[in-house]
């Protein structure tokens, strides 16, 4: 397997993703934006109460790269992970706050999808989320999968008031009920996480479709179920539809090389 660079990363690494229908939806409104080129990497899956979920997904996917690669012109080396932080946060903010004005500004919402995106810079993940995709890290020095964004919906808040154990949210209604998004009322507020990584760290992005069906314990250890980073993307999808696949699937798999 060949391994990706990028000018302002420092390690070499493996990357894949996919996206599936599901079991039950009609239509798949998820997007995955793979840009090895700059090292930047997403999942977004549009709000399915929404007329234009899925096209929120599109324009997000359409219009993200190149924003980050604008970005990346930006950097100088070293690369500060504060600075691309800042320039992603950015980034996240003018697509949602031009989706707000463009679709929702009349106070009727017809656009509208969730976010989690990673850029790799210098020696770090700069991981950026609105709604309730999430990133995980995998370390390789300590092998337990650990949830790095935090999701944005009334069931995480719940969960923070105590009201609600994490494993009740899985399912709960109210973690249908997003609190930001893309295309939320300006100026969205996207919340960005700086991870240093090591050779040998592992990146999963995924839509509620795979983390809402599978425990992250099994994501752990599907994490580890091939060398191959496309297998491990078909494995996670494979098992959600396992599980009943009620919604859309998406997963984005980085691999750091040793």
């Amino acid at each position: 397997m060949k391994t990706e660079n990028t000018p302002y990363f420092k390690y070499s690494f493996l990357a894949s993703g996919l996206t599936d229908i599901g079991k039950r939806r009609q239509s798949n409104e998820d997007q995955v934006i793979l840009c090895r080129d700059t090292g930047f990497f997403a999942v977004s899956d549009g709000m399915g109460g929404l007329p234009q979920g899925g096209k929120t997904s599109e324009m997000i996917a359409s219009v993200l790269p190149d924003l980050v690669k604008h970005s990346s012109s930006e950097l100088r080396k070293p690369a500060s992970p504060e600075y691309a932080a800042g320039l992603l946060e950015e980034g996240v903010q003018m697509v949602s706050n031009s989706i707000f004005e463009i679709g929702n500004k009349s106070g009727y919402f017809s656009f509208g999808a969730a976010l989690c995106g990673v850029w790799l810079v210098a020696e770090y993940a700069i991981f950026v989320n609105l709604g309730d995709c999430r990133g995980y890290m995998l370390p390789y020095y300590k092998r337990r999968l650990r949830p790095v964004t935090k999701d944005h919906n009334l069931a995480a808040i719940m969960v923070e008031q105590g009201e609600l154990t994490p494993e009740a949210a899985k399912g709960h209604p109210s973690s249908t009920r997003l609190t930001r998004f893309v295309g939320m009322p300006a100026p969205a507020a996207p919340d960005t996480f700086i991870e240093k990584l090591r050779p040998g760290d592992r990146i999963l992005l995924c839509s509620d479709g795979l983390h809402g069906m599978v425990r992250d314990a099994m994501l752990q250890r599907l994490m580890h179920s091939s060398k191959s980073p496309e297998r491990v993307c078909k494995n996670l999808i494979d098992t959600a539809n396992m599980s009943g696949g009620r919604d859309n699937i998406s997963a984005v798999y980085i691999q750091i090389a040793r």
